[in-house]
């Protein structure tokens, strides 16, 4: 039987990412998945990301076993564990998911209008507009799904906002998935309205605007492309 090659000086202590445990190794797994550096059907080998992360299988093994709760990361029997390609029906249903639930955090936000929530918003904002142009679009794209994760844990429920942030990151394979592009872009819509609509205390305008945003991303997609799927382990892990 042919041996399968070692992957060898791919990474080194230069361009690998600090990572000391499990929970760092989930962190850098996550992120990745959000910012849309894997792309979803990516198949995870324990052997790849013991070199990218530098840490022992064991610490991938417990990072792979959460993201697979978290409907990330999927495992077959035999074949290992893959970044997690949603259907169309998955989707869209990931998609009505965040309206329900997003509909809630922000009118809870929008009733209450609290000053210091709705500055942690513009801040976001601010941020966002900073790394849009400067051309760092994956970084703008973290803080864009980062605005209704921070909407969620504004509005006092933490089991909410904990189920957005899952929703969100689900939500970045969906585009990746689908439609890069066009969804990408559309990301960052509205975000500055729906700051107005919540800083005045419009209920009813905040959480209308929430709706027809999320909605707006989804109706973006085209459910019957399938993008192709690499792994480059150094340049989605790899630091400079």
């Amino acid at each position: 039987m042919k041996q399968a090659k070692k992957l060898i000086g791919v990474m080194n202590d230069r361009n690998r990412p600090k990572i000391e445990d499990a929970g760092d190794a989930y962190d850098h797994l996550f992120s990745a998945i959000v910012d849309q550096r894997l792309m979803p059907g990516t198949k995870l080998t324990e052997m790849a990301l013991v070199e990218a992360f530098g840490v022992g299988r064991r610490a991938i093994g417990v990072a792979l076993q959460r993201l697979t709760w978290e409907k990330l990361v999927v495992f077959f029997p035999k074949r290992g564990a893959f970044v997690a390609a949603p259907d169309a029906e998955e989707a869209r249903e990931v998609f009505a998911a965040r309206v329900a639930i997003e509909a809630g955090t922000t009118e809870a936000v929008a009733r209450a209008a609290d000053p210091n929530a709705i500055a942690k918003l513009r801040e976001n904002i601010e941020q966002e507009n900073i790394l849009r142009s400067q051309g760092l679009l994956r970084e703008a794209i973290h803080l864009s799904g980062g605005f209704h994760v921070l909407m969620a844990e504004l509005s006092g429920n933490r089991i909410l906002a904990e189920q957005v942030r899952l929703l969100v990151a689900r939500t970045s394979l969906i585009v990746n998935l689908f439609d890069n592009q066009i969804g990408l872009a559309g990301w960052h819509d509205h975000h500055d309205d729906l700051i107005h609509h919540c800083a005045c205390g419009d209920v009813e305008k905040a959480v209308s605007l929430m709706r027809d945003h999320i909605i707006e991303i989804q109706d973006a997609l085209i459910f019957s492309r399938r993008r192709p799927v690499a792994f480059d382990m150094l340049g989605v892990f790899g630091t400079t």
